[in-house]
């Protein structure tokens, strides 16, 4: 348990400080809260500093103390200035807010931890643990920087190269600058490849040193673990499916075990998992990045409409990527394709099923679907429809189902439409003939 002592020790530093120096009290209502100050008469001495200064008075200790007593004596004059002796100077108030406010998320945690042992039913405990997770996330308060500020954090973060997520396909790191805290959808039609391609970015990712957690709301980790065997393995799935493998292909497996194991990615059974749950998972187990397959599966509040469920699982996912850091790939489901005079339209961002939500949470959206709907074989477009920080478009992918291999397509262009039916010239009689094109020999009659 956290020593009180010491714990009023860093609260105290922190209001002598502001006791000291008035100049100080503005900034510390923005970047501290109440529930920051585990002691109650802290808190008390805290409330008293915030409410004079947002009624424009002095925030001396003579008028603190003055607001604490009500202008009688009861104690708090001495307290006062035992918190100035502790602080003695200003200098290192924002170190003391920092040691502050972790002692009083520890507390609130052993709290917690307190009432999850007492937790009568499962979805109280639940309820405990969101809680816990969510103190687990930083919340500094309001960030702002100065222009000055902010040019000196320019120099400082491109003095050297920054590294970006990269991928297994050159054309998009060229195009995508996604780090940590960011939103990356992947949307696509039903049998389109998103989850065997949702796979080959966790695998990327994990092989180049970052901790990958893929969510699973629909299919067993068996089956996806057959998946990444074919893909990284090159071999064919039908014969994994039917455990055929020769004896060549375990020796290959046998060489290949190091490099197999070796990623940081697991595999998750995630079926009923809450976004709350996610979270709280992705923190214990420190992941860099998470892919969920799929959002609409995600379970909400009961009582909603489809819209408003999965409109709150985008939000709060969004929420997740900012406040943990952590990188979060949703895969999502595409609105039945509509028609237009050539065939079925190419989906685009208003395709994403049943909630524009997730159109306006994400910082990047990549839409995987065939380019001949009709083909089993068709090579696959991943459409960029949206990218906050880079250029939209799309590059086309061959995909290999027997193995489960994504490759770009040599041929970097839309496929030639067949001809549905021959094109024919009509030719008034009398009119010459077309360039090329004689006319018929006709015999003589």
């Amino acid at each position: 348990m956290v020593n009180g002592g010491d714990v009023e020790l860093a609260q105290a530093a922190v209001l002598g400080a502001a006791l000291i120096d008035e100049s100080l009290v503005g900034e510390l209502t923005l970047k501290v809260e109440d529930r920051d100050f585990a002691t109650p008469k802290c808190r008390m001495v805290y409330q008293a500093l915030k409410k004079l200064f947002l009624a424009g008075q002095p925030t001396d200790p003579v008028t603190v103390v003055n607001q604490l007593s009500g202008g009688g004596e009861d104690g708090w004059r001495q307290y006062v200035m035992w918190a100035m002796d502790v602080a003695s100077t200003a200098v290192n108030v924002w170190e003391h807010v920092r040691i502050m406010r972790e002692q009083a998320r520890l507390c609130r945690l052993q709290e917690l931890g307190g009432r999850l042992q007492a937790a009568g039913s499962l979805e109280a405990a639940q309820g405990y643990i969101a809680k816990a997770s969510s103190e687990l996330v930083d919340r500094p308060g309001v960030k702002y920087v100065t222009m000055e500020e902010a040019l000196q954090d320019f120099f400082t973060r491109h003095h050297e190269r920054h590294e970006y997520y990269s991928w297994p396909l050159d054309k998009l790191n060229d195009r995508l600058f996604v780090e940590g805290g960011d939103m990356v959808v992947l949307g696509g039609y039903s049998s389109a490849g998103k989850t065997a391609l949702a796979l080959t970015f966790g695998w990327y990712l994990a092989g180049l040193g970052k901790r990958v957690g893929f969510f699973s709301l629909e299919t067993g980790y068996k089956k996806l673990h057959d998946r990444l065997i074919a893909t990284t393995m090159r071999m064919n799935l039908a014969k994994i499916k039917r455990s055929e493998l020769d004896e060549s292909d375990y020796q290959a497996l046998s060489i290949a075990s190091k490099r197999l194991i070796k990623p940081e990615l697991e595999l998750i059974e995630a079926a009923g998992m809450t976004v709350a749950d996610i979270q709280a998972f992705s923190l214990s187990r420190r992941y860099d990045a998470i892919f969920i397959d799929y959002l609409q599966l995600i379970p909400s509040p009961q009582g909603r409409s489809r819209y408003d469920a999965v409109t709150d699982v985008s939000i709060r996912l969004h929420q997740m990527s900012q406040t943990t850091g952590i990188a979060v790939f949703p895969l999502s489901q595409l609105s039945r394709p509509d028609k237009d005079r050539d065939g079925r339209k190419a989906p685009n961002m208003a395709s994403l099923r049943e909630s524009g939500q997730i159109e306006q949470d994400a910082d990047v959206i990549m839409l995987l679907y065939k380019e001949d709907p009709d083909r089993p074989d068709s090579r696959r477009v991943l459409k960029i429809a949206k990218n906050k920080e880079g250029e939209v478009g799309q590059i086309y992918l061959t995909f290999d189902g027997n193995t489960q291999t994504f490759r770009e397509s040599v041929y970097d262009a839309p496929a030639p439409k067949p001809r549905s039916e021959p094109e024919y010239m009509q030719v008034k009689l009398g009119d010459p003939p077309p360039e090329g094109d004689p006319w018929p020999q006709q015999g003589a009659s």
